[in-house]
């Protein structure tokens, strides 16, 4: 099995390094831009039933609303937008809905637009939106004005690059087990229906249909997953898509694909109420060379485990193309009073995100929400980990430590810690503290490989290991543990879904 696991990652390996490059929200743009541009081509040889002009003029009207809207209401409440979400929510809404062809149509797609744009700041609960803007900005289009979501993103020409381009999404924010679940269920609702029917004949017809000429797997890829109205925990990951994917499915209950998303983001918020915290900046702490910490005060009861992470985003809209917004390890502990994150600040011109928060000032406002990430210690403190960090990996690894000796608990730990050099390793004197609780410590300015591993963790065979770093050296060390015959499931790889320089 572990030749078969190492096998996959040598031939992922090139994908999941272009993939790492990208943040999920750059990846699902470029992806939608892709698919409109494939339908426009598919209008030009009668492959999609509407003319490629009205396709483009509705992307146009589309944009330039929830763009504006965007703008407006994020101006007006003293509210950042995500430069990426605007465009997203258009390009959408642009493949599920009929594009227009008459002055009354373009005005409909305008009013979906804005309704959408406008229920991420109006339909909320603590600042967190509930519904799937695209899906709500359709169902009002159907509702009240009659112009039906056509769903002609479901068509077998565009089918073969929504696969792909969904495999992509999918790999790169780990929801495989989300959009197989709905697969899975959708389709059996529909063989169900159809047998139900007396049409046992045309069930293996009814499902090939459902796959090649229908919106199933642009549903599942870029609706059910949409991180903010999504659950974030596995383990909810199946409710929630066993009950949208029967909805869907089953079409005796007359329920349109949006209607099943918008229930489903209702049950969604019901399993993992959420919020938005508003955070003001206290201080930064130098931490190593080229590595600073950021402490933020005003989680109040805010409840984390050591070792997640957090979107944050900066309370202003200048920023560039890579957005203002970012993934990050929460650095601090659970026992501490104020959040952490850390990063590496390049000394090169770095990202207009970098940029200002290392210009901070104390009570500059930045936003975190979106917790996430199962990357956390084990419930038994009696289980032998092994953490191995490269660079600025190290801050799960600070939070889990920090956790640990402010409990006071005593756990078998073995930190392998790789950076350039001796003066880029951070937190030394947390790490030094922990000696007492069990940890052992590592340093290693040379590339760590599988002889380091063995040399420096001789009972490695026992333990649960956990990685966390960049790509390349997330991908290095997971190659030399199964080289090592480490099984697979001791093997835990920190992750989140998209994170730029």
């Amino acid at each position: 099995m572990n030749g078969f696991n190492l096998l996959i990652k040598r031939v992922l390996a090139p994908v999941d390094k272009q993939l790492d490059k990208l943040t999920s929200y750059k990846l699902v743009l470029y992806f939608l831009y892709v698919l409109v541009a494939w339908g426009l081509l598919g209008s030009l040889f009668k492959k999609v039933g509407f003319q490629w002009y009205d396709i483009l003029l509705s992307v146009i009207v589309l944009a330039v609303v929830c763009r504006g809207i965007n703008m407006l209401v994020s101006k007006f409440m003293n509210i950042p937008r995500n430069v990426e979400s605007d465009l997203i929510t258009a390009l959408i809404l642009a493949l599920i809905l009929s594009p227009g062809s008459s002055l009354n149509d373009y005005l409909i797609l305008a009013i979906a637009a804005a309704v959408a744009m406008l229920s991420k700041y109006i339909l909320t609960i603590s600042r967190w939106h509930i519904f799937n803007p695209a899906a709500l900005g359709a169902f009002v289009s159907s509702e009240v004005f009659h112009h039906y979501a056509s769903w002609w993103v479901g068509t077998s020409f565009i089918t073969p690059v929504v696969f792909v381009g969904g495999m992509l999404v999918l790999r790169k924010m780990k929801r495989f087990i989300m959009a197989g679940t709905f697969e899975v269920v959708a389709l059996a609702a529909i063989a169900l229906e159809t047998y139900l029917n007396q049409s046992a004949g045309q069930i293996w017809h009814s499902l090939w249909i459902a796959i090649i000429s229908a919106p199933l797997l642009f549903f599942a890829y870029i609706m059910l997953t949409e991180p903010f109205t999504s659950p974030r925990h596995l383990p909810n990951y199946v409710p929630y898509a066993i009950l949208v994917g029967f909805l869907y499915g089953y079409t005796k209950l007359k329920i349109s694909p949006e209607e099943a998303l918008l229930i489903g983001n209702i049950f969604a918020y019901i399993m993992e109420p959420n919020r938005r915290l508003t955070l003001q900046f206290v201080r930064k702490i130098p931490e190593a060379v080229g590595i600073t910490s950021y402490i933020f005060s005003g989680k109040d009861r805010f409840k984390y485990q050591a070792g997640q992470y957090m979107e944050w985003t900066l309370s202003e809209n200048a920023t560039d193309f890579r957005g203002n917004r970012r993934y990050l390890t929460i650095s601090s502990s659970p026992t501490e009073k104020d959040l952490m994150f850390t990063v590496r600040q390049p000394e090169q011109k770095s990202s207009r995100f970098k940029e200002r928060i290392n210009n901070f000032k104390k009570g500059d406002r930045i936003l975190a929400d979106g917790l996430a990430g199962t990357f956390t210690l084990p419930k038994s403190d009696s289980q032998k980990l092994a953490f191995l960090a490269g660079g600025v990996g190290i801050t799960p690894f600070r939070s889990m430590v920090k956790y640990v000796v402010d409990f006071g608990q005593k756990r078998d730990i073995h930190l392998l810690y790789s950076a350039g050099s001796k003066d880029e390793f951070a937190f030394k004197d947390v790490f030094e503290q922990a000696r007492s609780f069990g940890l052992q410590t590592t340093y290693s300015a040379e590339t760590i490989d599988k002889g380091t591993i063995q040399n420096a963790i001789p009972d490695f065979a026992q333990r649960t290991f956990y990685i966390s770093g960049p790509y390349g050296f997330v991908h290095s060390m997971e190659k030399a543990l199964l080289q090592l015959r480490v099984p697979t499931k001791q093997i835990k790889t920190d992750f989140f879904p998209g994170y730029g320089a």
